[in-house]
């Protein structure tokens, strides 16, 4: 009976509420310095500085992504295994020290594996990127972003797993801000120059920051000897569910990479900053409840994977509450685009608008797509997980941002989103449903349609051709939406 008790206030509103809202006051504290540093990235480099910038990222974070072989998501599970996922027993110190000590060790060889990689293939990405040898060295100078990005993905994952939220969004915070820090005055100062140097003294600092608070976590890891047998068992756990996740998310990365590069040859350097501009803010408007789901969402989803009607309660609720929440952030970034890129950005970026628009309703058919993607992958089902993230979310997602860019120039990257993310929703219910059982209640079917509604009317009203009344409109259907929302929310809170 208690652990009916003990499930019920786990997953009720009020908890999730809370774990959503977990991070609050520090995430958007590390949002408001990403876009104060975004602020003076757009000011100091204009378009084809951000070009370059996001180029550099991209075609790194591939070879990234393949050198770390998956390992920050197994981690995660693996830790939270160890400490007990649904919090209902007490963290045994011993089995979860012996599970970070391998982790680390095994993120070490990752680490090395992806500086030596990017070293051996400078040239080649050079080519490949930017169709000439000019950043070969910038590339090779990378390498050490590599080393220490590889690191700190490894240390973040530990925090995840030992849900040490608070140390987590700390270090996180503490590095962003470091990196605004170091890196605006190295814009100023060098340029173009100082992209490079930028990007390293930021994955370095980050890195120590988590590393920091995971000795102040979990001190003990340290002294752990870790039997060689029951080292290579955690590894090729870890490994094995590692390359699966690696596959789909390297998949992902160079969907991303490719979309850059068609953006690049149709167009140019400058349109890949805009469209990077344009992610960014779109992006970071809703971080903080994409950033609370993985964080607080996915541990309770899994422990309650082998029960499909408990599991099925839990993305329901979860469902309402990202909707009561996404669909007033949505229709108030369709309605301040204008502002929001003039004052995070530059008059250079206000071409973006419409895009970002369309990125606003892109990002509400992506939330609630979000609760559904994450099944699969709870429930350990490796090819499913794949087949629908890696081969194909990503198939779609190149094939419709190449055709609308082609027919629709940067709108259309805004076009393409809504097609992948409504296409998403769609057939993730459709498999989910199907394999596991899950199903729409049907209160929360008539919450997404309520929802779905002004925040369709708030796009359509952008385009209108009296302006005035267009914002009128959209002003009050902000509005009606905040009030259903904060209704919603409150009346949910009471159960």
């Amino acid at each position: 009976m208690a652990s009916g008790t003990t499930d019920s206030q786990e997953n009720s509103y009020r908890s999730i509420m809370r774990g959503m809202s977990a991070f609050g006051s520090v995430q958007v504290l590390q949002i408001v310095i990403n876009v104060v540093r975004g602020k003076f990235v757009a000011l100091l480099l204009g378009p084809e500085g951000m070009g370059i910038s996001q180029l550099l990222v991209s075609s790194t974070n591939t070879l990234k992504q393949v050198a770390s072989c998956g390992l920050p998501l197994s981690i995660v599970r693996e830790v939270a295994a160890a400490r007990g996922a649904d919090g209902s027993t007490e963290p045994t110190t011993l089995d979860v020290a012996t599970v970070v000590s391998v982790a680390r060790r095994v993120v070490r060889y990752t680490a090395l594996g992806a500086m030596l990689l990017c070293i051996v293939c400078s040239g080649l990405l050079s080519r490949i990127t930017f169709d000439n040898n000019m950043y070969t060295w910038s590339f090779a100078a990378l390498s050490v972003m590599m080393l220490f990005s590889v690191l700190s993905d490894g240390e973040m994952s530990l925090l995840q797993g030992l849900h040490e939220v608070k140390r987590l969004s700390k270090a996180s915070l503490v590095g962003a801000l470091v990196g605004l820090v170091a890196g605006v005055p190295l814009y100023w100062v060098f340029g173009y120059g100082g992209i490079v140097p930028a990007m390293i003294i930021l994955a370095v600092a980050t890195w120590a920051f988590y590393r920091y608070n995971m000795r102040r976590a979990l001190p003990a890891v340290t002294t752990v000897n870790v039997p060689r047998s029951l080292q290579w068992a955690i590894a090729r756990r870890m490994l094995s569910l590692g390359v699966v996740l690696m596959a789909g998310t390297v998949l992902t990365t160079l969907v991303g990479y490719l979309v850059n590069m068609w953006v690049r040859a149709l167009g140019s350097v400058g349109d890949v900053g805009l469209f990077q501009a344009a992610n960014t803010i779109a992006g970071q408007y809703v971080a903080v409840v994409f950033t609370a789901m993985s964080l607080d969402y996915f541990p309770r989803l899994s422990a309650a994977i082998s029960d499909n009607a408990r599991m099925t309660v839990i993305v329901n609720r979860q469902f309402d509450l990202v909707g009561l929440v996404i669909a007033p952030l949505a229709i108030a970034l369709m309605l301040t685009a204008p502002l929001l890129i003039r004052v995070l950005t530059s008059e250079e970026f206000m071409a973006v608008v419409p895009l970002v628009r369309w990125m606003a309703l892109g990002l509400f058919l992506r939330a609630m797509a979000y609760p559904l993607g994450y099944i699969s992958f709870a429930k350990g089902d490796k090819k499913l997980y794949f087949c629908l993230e890696g081969v194909f979310g990503c198939s779609v997602m190149l094939v419709a941002n190449c055709l609308c860019y082609w027919a629709w120039g940067l709108v259309g990257l805004g076009v393409a989103m809504v097609i992948v993310h409504a296409l998403d929703v769609a057939v993730y219910y459709i498999v989910n449903h199907r394999v596991y059982g899950y199903r729409i209640d049907r209160s929360t079917l008539r919450l997404m349609l309520l929802l779905s509604l002004p925040v369709l009317l708030t796009f359509l009203a952008t385009l209108l051709p009296d302006i005035r009344l267009g914002y009128t409109l959209m002003t009050l259907l902000l509005l009606l939406t905040l009030f259903v929302s904060f209704r919603g929310i409150r009346s949910r809170l009471r159960n």
